[in-house]
């Protein structure tokens, strides 16, 4: 970057192409305006040295943002504004963060930029953000506003000393806004409790002016600051009220008024509105109480005692204003629902009319659909509603609305979460639309720039997904309005099938089936076929023959893979198949066979072939209804279609989905079989002209048509004719066949394969109930045996797997996940082999001294440098799968272990990749030492997960280089340590490679100033950023607790460490609000609108992570045996000092080893760290993530889990706002 500097600010004219393709990768619009400000602002001699020096963090801060261009014109106005440019630029560089904050603040609002224009030394106190984010009570603003006004004698300057306080608290709490230090609630309580001071403040001013008492006259709030959840450019809704003789009160009201909405060369204080006190705009500006419970009683309209719900005493005499408050209270819960909701009904309905005449459908954040208004109605009808009974629900704050009626079962917990998050995200956006320019914008901009612009502020990437963000957040909260104050709206009114039959002749069957089929058969199969159509593609008949037997008839137009269709419901319906005949009905006569089309619908079903399928079942009960056939119906039309439309894959595996879902439901046997019967299968191309004639001989087995069908379809056997009977507890099948193109199977090689996959998948389908996923795992099968066909030694390699215990491996292995199979198990293709071969190896785990000798030898057998990256990788694949597939398959049975596993292996490849690296280096450069010329040492930390040994599956690795001090190497080639460690970090990044997007990922954004910072941080700077008054912000000081050294010089890693604890572990509790603002930014922009995330969600695995992490930040100065790093182990530290309490630490550890376990399945699902959605309930893939956690079945007992796990640890958080005691 100083060579950036040194480009940039060389005289004009000199090295434009290199300023110019600088400037514009930097993200300025117009390089040429930005360099001549840049050269204006530079100045020359001491000043242009000293801004050289903060150069690179202003371009870094700039690059970050969408409008360079303002923000440095900003800059250059406010280095104008400061009374030494010079040393401001110098401080600027001692203080790199004090950058990021102007800037921050340049690009988030005018309104605050313009305050720090007229106040520069602002600067500096913003800067020190630990006492810029305290949080202030109502008496401490009054305290510190009567401090500035006291300062004068004259009322006029007293006011304005007023102004100019209320100026720098909205600068701070703005700022603090901006940079996550205050979540929504704080700082929407902060502005009202400020409103709050400089009412009280100006009241008491006024009355001293006008020798008057307030003792009988008191000032209510409505709306926002009613609630406590003002805007920073809200009006303020105030209602005077006085005990008796209100007209005493008039010219104390009045002059209150005046001086709120008055502006001078210092601003205004608030736009106020009266409207609300009785008869509005014509109503006495005092009244008296009786005077307004008079009024509530005989004219109070619903929304007057609607505005009532969120009234409260801010200034005056308090005694009078609870008095008013109490005595309304009958009125405000007297209506019943329906002329609440008719009230708000009609309100609201005038509201959105008058947006659509203005033309304002779009972007109302305010009072459109699904907007804040939409919330906040909601909640008061649910209030004003059920709040005569249930008091408990009676507030004037939304937040806190929400959490009651959620408590009290008057709205349902996903609607809670939608409703809150919803809520902090369009308030964030009218935050973020009024702190530009102070003004009450409540609508998203049109212009497309701004409109980007607006979603860059909110941490954004673009528009598009700002917006797509924005209408999901009000399609959520408009549904729920909807549904309370609309009504539902529920279409029940299902498009009927309409059938078109049309006859058709047998045109030709084979010889045998006259001689299979009595006359009366073959007209009642002709007439089944006559009413296929293109909207009938398959029907059904089902009549009861001898013993209790029915005899089942299916027709319809042939398609790929039908007969297990056919045969897999069947099973799925509880019928057994005791025998049987397939046939296919050519549809002209004389026309070949190989006419069909396969695995697509035909142009015209007149040129499909038919089949007519008739088999004799055994039922599951005594009777069997009409109902069971028509469904049977209805689900194989609905297989067969998708098979027809392409998607033979998808129909097969739903079918496999619910198969093994039937044979879950078979009653287990005393001692489990784990036998694969042998299936006799003769081959013989001599009986029949056309097709390849298939005797099967084996022991009857639960489905083992259907599994015998399924082997044929999925190796692309097209059954032309089948004869099937049994015998006892056997079964002879003769069935005759072609391939896919409709001809013999004569090659030996092809006959061997068939013989083989039919063997493997029938005894692979019967395995599929121990799979979480039977659909996946049929799918990924018949993958898995294409590659091992393609190999040249698969016939040994298929004498490994056709073990029960392998495949029964392969089974859970399989049916994981799409991406398990897609983006791991089939590009791990080398490594599963050996793996699922001897899977018994895979019951132990690899100690990490192996793992550190096998690593070693590995690289030191090679010479290459390319040679040994890919040795370290490859070993870093293997492990790392080893460790997965040990997990999956459940040799891991105690929680922890698992993550130790993957932990160990991330130590050992991290420690070998940082040696390989050094060595290299080394060679070249020499040894890095200190000034005093012994060998400076290096320690890598983990941060996160690996840090508390806690990595899961697809886990990022967050590392920071640490070195002691800069002196220069020893080698030929001489540079300084700290160019040796930055080439260390950069080598050592490029020698791991990621096979996906956060599975073993290095990330190094924890070190000092994240991206923009160096690479390798020696310890003094590390020391100086995260000291109490360093540039750190709270989330990094609090990422501190989870480092831990795992590789470089272990002595020096400990000083590391000891200085880590030294940072972190003081007197000073934990900073609450910052990291509740963080959570606030993580919930509302990466938790998908109307979803439960994981990790993110309210409650979720971050929630209880923070919880632990703010109660050792806390308690760890005085106990120092809870600097642990293992979250685990901190709670049982926290219990065993009495910082927890044992029944709270046991639902905690509960809670939190439920998490991980779900982030873990959820991630073994979708390889995506990011990605931690739990499904809706009501879909498949919560039924797959069920069985993977252990549920079978028991879906309700999982959402159940889900729901109060996340509750008890949401309600938890209470701990940390708490009173600081000793244990």
């Amino acid at each position: 970057m100083q060579d950036e500097s040194t480009i940039l600010l060389a005289p004009a004219g000199s090295a434009d192409d290199d300023v110019q393709a600088l400037l514009t990768r930097l993200g300025f619009d117009d390089w040429e305006s930005a360099r001549q400000r840049l050269l204006a602002i530079a100045g020359q001699g001491d000043r242009r040295d000293a801004l050289s020096d903060s150069l690179p963090m202003l371009l870094a801060a700039l690059s970050a943002v969408a409008t360079p261009d303002s923000s440095l014109l900003n800059f250059e106005r406010f280095a104008g504004a400061v009374p030494d440019v010079t040393h401001f630029f110098r401080f600027l560089a001692r203080h790199p963060r004090a950058i990021e904050i102007l800037v921050k603040i340049f690009v988030g609002s005018q309104f605050l930029t313009e305050i720090l224009l007229r106040n520069p030394t602002y600067l500096e106190q913003l800067t020190e953000h630990r006492q810029l984010a305290e949080l202030k009570s109502r008496e401490q603003f009054v305290d510190e506003g009567r401090a500035a006004t006291d300062q004068f004698d004259e009322l006029e300057s007293k006011l304005d000393a007023l102004r100019r306080f209320q100026r720098w608290e909205l600068l701070r709490i703005g700022a603090c806004d901006t940079f996550r230090l205050m979540d929504l609630r704080t700082a929407t309580v902060q502005l009202s409790l400020l409103a709050d001071a400089i009412v009280r403040i100006a009241l008491a001013l006024h009355a001293d002016e006008l020798d008057v008492s307030t003792d009988g006259f008191a000032v209510l709030a409505f709306g926002k600051l009613g609630g406590e959840e003002l805007n920073y450019s809200s009006d303020i809704d105030l209602v005077f009220v006085a005990a008796a003789d209100a007209t005493r009160f008039w010219p104390l009201g009045q002059n209150l008024i005046k001086t709120l909405i008055n502006s001078t060369s210092e601003g205004f204080l608030y736009r106020t509105d009266m409207r609300l006190r009785p008869w509005g705009r014509s109503g006495p500006l005092v009244t008296s109480i009786d005077a307004h419970i008079d009024y509530l009683a005989k004219h109070g309209m619903l929304w007057e005692k609607q505005a009532l719900v969120k009234a409260r005493v801010i200034a005056g005499d308090e005694a009078v204003g609870r008095e008013l408050l109490s005595r309304a209270e009958p009125f405000i819960y007297a209506n019943s629902a329906d002329q609440v909701r008719e009230s708000i009904r009609e309100m609201k309905g005038r509201i959105e009319e008058g947006l659509r005449k203005k033309g304002r459908r779009f972007g109302e954040v305010k009072s459109g659909q699904g907007s804040i208004r939409d919330i906040e109605f909601t909640v008061q009808y649910l209030q004003l509603a059920h709040g005569g009974d249930n008091p408990d629900i009676r507030t004037f704050n939304t937040m806190n609305a929400l959490i009651r009626l959620a408590d009290f079962g008057f709205i349902q917990a996903d609607e809670y979460r939608q409703l809150t998050s919803g809520y902090v995200f369009l308030r964030t956006i009218e935050h973020s639309l009024q702190l530009m320019h102070h003004k009450q914008a409540h609508a998203l901009p049109t212009s497309e720039r701004e409109l980007l612009y607006l979603a860059r502020r909110l941490d954004f990437p673009d528009a598009e997904q700002f917006v797509t963000h924005y209408r999901q957040h009000s399609d959520s909260i408009r549904a729920i309005y909807e549904k309370y104050i609309e009504g539902e709206i529920v279409d029940d009114v299902s498009p009927e099938r309409s059938k078109r039959l049309q006859h058709e002749h047998i045109a030709r069957m084979e010889p045998s089936y006259h001689k299979t089929f009595a006359d009366a058969d073959i007209t009642r199969h002709a007439d089944l076929l006559g009413r296929l159509s293109e909207r009938n593609v398959v029907e059904v008949d089902a009549q009861e023959i001898d013993d209790g037997r029915w005899e089942v008839t299916v027709v319809g137009y042939d398609s790929q893979g039908d007969l297990p269709l056919i045969c897999g419901l069947l099973f799925v319906y509880g019928f057994n198949i005791q025998d049987g005949n397939a046939f296919m009905v050519d549809p002209v006569s004389g026309l070949p066979s190989s006419i069909k089309n396969r695995g697509r619908r035909p142009r015209a079903l007149s040129l499909a072939r038919k089949f007519v399928d008739v088999f004799a079942v055994e039922p599951p009960l005594e009777v069997v209804l009409p109902e069971v056939w028509k469904r049977y119906r209805e689900d194989l039309v609905g297989l067969i279609e998708l098979s027809m439309q392409g998607n033979s894959r998808e129909a097969q595996g739903k079918l496999a989905k619910r198969v093994a879902g039937a044979l879950r439901t078979e009653p287990e046997p005393t001692e489990p079989n784990t036998n694969l019967y042998p299936v006799d299968i003769e081959i013989d191309n001599n009986d029949s002209p056309h097709t390849t004639v298939l005797h099967i001989r084996a022991e009857d087995t639960i489905g083992f048509l259907y599994e015998l069908a399924n082997g044929l379809a999925l190796c692309g056997v097209d059954v032309v004719r089948m004869i099937v009977s049994s015998v006892g507890n056997h079964v002879f099948d003769t069935l005759y066949v072609t391939d896919e193109n409709g001809h013999k199977l004569t090659d030996p090689d092809r006959q061997h394969q068939l013989r083989t996959a039919i063997v493997l998948i029938k005894h692979f389908t019967h395995l599929l109930p121990r799979s979480p996923n039977p659909e996946a795992a049929l799918l990924h099968f018949r993958d898995f045996l294409e590659q091992l066909f393609s190999q040249d030694n698969w016939h040994e390699r298929v004498a490994s797997i056709e073990r029960s215990s392998v495949l029964d491996a392969l089974a859970r292995l399989l049916g994981v996940s799409n991406f398990l199979w897609e983006d791991f198990l089939r590009l791990q293709h080398d490594n599963l082999f050996p793996v699922v071969r001897d899977v018994e190896q895979l019951e132990q785990p690899r100690p990490r001294e192996t793992l550190e000798s096998e690593l070693h030898d590995v690289i030191a057998g090679t010479s290459d440098r390319h040679a040994k990256r890919v040795a370290l990788n490859d070993f870093k694949d293997r492990e790392m799968f080893r460790a997965d597939m040990r997990h999956i398959l459940g040799h891991v049975t105690e929680f922890g272990s698992f993550s130790a596993e993957l932990t160990n292996v991330a130590e050992v490849v991290v420690s070998g990749a940082c040696r390989m690296c050094y060595e290299e280096l080394e060679s070249r450069f020499g040894s890095p030492m200190r000034p005093d010329g012994t060998v400076c040492p290096v320690a890598v930390v983990a941060l996160g997960k690996c840090g508390g040994r806690e990595l899961g599956f697809a886990s990022d690795i967050e590392l920071m280089f640490v070195y002691e001090q800069s002196g220069s190497t020893t080698g030929a080639e001489s540079i300084t340590s700290t160019e040796f460690f930055l080439k260390l970090v950069e080598e050592f990044t490029k020698s791991i490679r990621a096979k996906s997007e956060g599975i073993f990922q290095i990330d190094l954004r924890l070190r000092p100033y994240g991206k923009a910072g160096s690479l390798a941080v020696s310890l003094e700077a590390f020391r100086n950023y995260f000291s109490k008054n360093g540039a750190a912000w709270p989330y990094e000081r609090q990422a501190l607790v989870k480092l831990r050294t795992i590789a470089g010089d272990e002595q020096f890693g400990r000083r590391v460490e000891q200085l880590r604890d030294e940072l972190i572990y003081t007197d000073a509790p934990f900073d609450v609000a910052s990291m509740r603002a963080m959570r606030e930014k993580q919930n509302t922009q990466l938790v998908k609108v109307g979803s439960l995330n994981a990790k993110l969600s309210p409650g979720g695995l971050v929630d209880t992570e923070y919880l632990i992490q703010g109660l050792q930040i806390t308690h760890g100065g005085r106990l120092p045996q809870l600097r642990t790093t293992n979250t685990r182990r901190a709670m049982s530290a926290l219990r065993d000092a009495g910082v927890l309490p044992s029944d709270v630490h046991d639902r905690l550890q509960e809670a939190y080893i439920f998490q991980r376990r779900l982030i873990d399945a959820l991630r073994m699902v979708r390889g995506n760290a990011k990605d931690l959605t739990v499904p809706p309930p009501d879909s498949e893939e919560f039924e797959f993530l069920a069985r993977r956690l252990g549920y079978a079945d028991d879906l309700a007992r999982l959402r159940d889990d889900l729901e109060s796990h996340a509750s008890y640890v949401y309600e938890q958080n209470r701990l940390l706002d708490e009173p600081l005691t000793s244990p």
